[in-house]
């Protein structure tokens, strides 16, 4: 077995990987030789990006997709197969945020869209990837969820509940395949820093100089995350190297998590 970080002739698939922590992530799998799929809404974006590392030498497509609707999360695996004939390790990443208010003034359309692209999607995804890593006799996924999924957060409330619903869904199907050679874990990123997520938190924003040195002062290692932090870490559940890594619950905040606020 090749116990490295190497991707060559293995294939990865992101969602959300036009942008944000799931662009990082494209990038840091195709420098280390996968082939990338990049599974995004945003045709444009996701055109651009496939088509500028495709010329900086990488193996990667673009698929459309809208995680909640599960015949297109079915056709991007299924495009994944049919280019590259395996898919070795999907990440289900993409996620968005509700407009931060109290539940009592929270709109039902915000609740179940949340639900829906949180929840849903990597439901979804996990359902057509496990089909195809069965066949081929095992393969990885990483779920994102969040330090609010267990910590909670004031001020979003109904994403705080769909990353809960993350970890549950993990745990469970880790139960099932692990049987299949299919290793099944989950992320729970503390504050990540130039995210579209990290800038809706503040209303589309950057962070005031304040603001930052206030959020450093609650980690730990006075240090932000950036996208690099999740990808190098996704690399390494991806690989074999972490071949006995199974239903688990990481945690990557730089000691954030303790007393979330």
């Amino acid at each position: 077995m090749n116990l490295s970080l190497t991707g060559e002739g293995r294939t990865a698939l992101i969602t959300g990987g036009a942008s944000g922590i799931g662009l990082g992530v494209c990038r840091r799998f195709a420098a280390a030789g996968y082939r990338v799929v990049i599974a995004d809404i945003d045709a444009e974006r996701g055109v651009a990006t496939s088509q500028a590392m495709t010329q900086d030498g990488g193996e990667v497509m673009f698929v459309a997709t809208d995680v909640t609707q599960p015949e297109q999360v079915e056709n991007a695996v299924a495009a994944t197969l049919k280019r590259w004939e395996r898919l070795d390790f999907v990440f289900n990443n993409a996620g968005i945020l509700e407009t931060g208010a109290l539940i009592e003034d929270l709109d039902e359309a915000e609740l179940d869209r949340a639900l829906a692209v949180n929840l849903k999607g990597p439901f979804y995804m996990c359902k057509y990837a496990v089909r195809a890593m069965k066949m081929q006799g095992g393969g990885a996924i990483l779920n994102m969820a969040s330090i609010t999924a267990e910590d909670g957060s004031p001020y979003f409330p109904a994403y705080s509940a769909s990353k809960a619903g993350v970890i549950a869904l993990t745990r469970s199907l880790a139960r099932k395949v692990g049987r299949y050679g299919i290793r099944m874990n989950c992320l729970k990123p503390g504050s990540i820093d130039g995210t579209a997520l990290s800038q809706k938190a503040l209303q589309g924003r950057e962070p005031t100089q304040r603001e930052r040195l206030g959020l450093m002062a609650k980690i730990p290692l006075a240090q932000i995350g950036r996208p690099e932090d999740i990808a190098n870490f996704a690399l390494f559940l991806a690989s074999p190297l972490a071949r006995h890594i199974h239903g688990s619950i990481l945690t990557i905040d730089g000691g954030e998590s303790p007393g979330y606020k």
